[in-house]
């Protein structure tokens, strides 16, 4: 039984839902940022990275939109990427004011470093789970997100290259 105060009749703020993922994401960040430190980069840098890798030339809304992040939040962590020397940016060929960020050769390395990192922290939650847990709980978390942000629509750009 729970000793949290309920401020409303059958309300635990310690036993909720949101404080309860609150703190798993918490947690869950500062192991992975832990993993990926000497990499020079953090969990949303390398998650841009990881989809500029997969999709190939996206501009920073496009990143924006399809990770649910601030503008702002994507062009800091665009521009930490660039300094890097894990992307290159340059004017789209037919819209010239749309930047394309692109993955660098040393990009590809850090998101090849990243994601085998990533695979062994999900081999360690995935470990903690009972069997058929994690692919349970994504499945919960996508419907929990689906309702929250109204689409689960994959990522793609808004100002296509199209080829000659």
């Amino acid at each position: 039984m729970s000793t949290t105060p309920n401020h409303s009749e059958g309300f635990s703020w310690r036993e909720s839902l949101p404080y309860v993922l609150w703190r798993a994401d918490n947690a869950v960040n500062r192991h992975l940022l832990g993993a990926i430190k000497d990499l020079g980069v953090n969990v949303t840098q390398l998650g841009l990275a990881v989809h500029l890798d997969e999709l190939g030339p996206l501009s920073a809304s496009d990143l924006s939109r399809g990770i649910h992040v601030t503008p702002q939040s994507v062009a800091t962590a665009l521009s930490r990427l660039d300094k890097i020397g894990w992307v290159e940016h340059q004017p789209h060929p037919v819209h010239g004011r749309v930047v394309l960020f692109t993955i660098t050769d040393r990009g590809r390395e850090g998101v090849r470093e990243g994601t085998a990192r990533m695979a062994k922290v999900t081999d360690r939650l995935t470990g903690t789970l009972s069997s058929g847990g994690a692919d349970h709980l994504i499945v919960e978390l996508r419907r929990i997100l689906l309702d929250l942000e109204g689409s689960d629509r994959p990522m793609e750009a808004l100002w296509p290259i199209r080829d000659a």
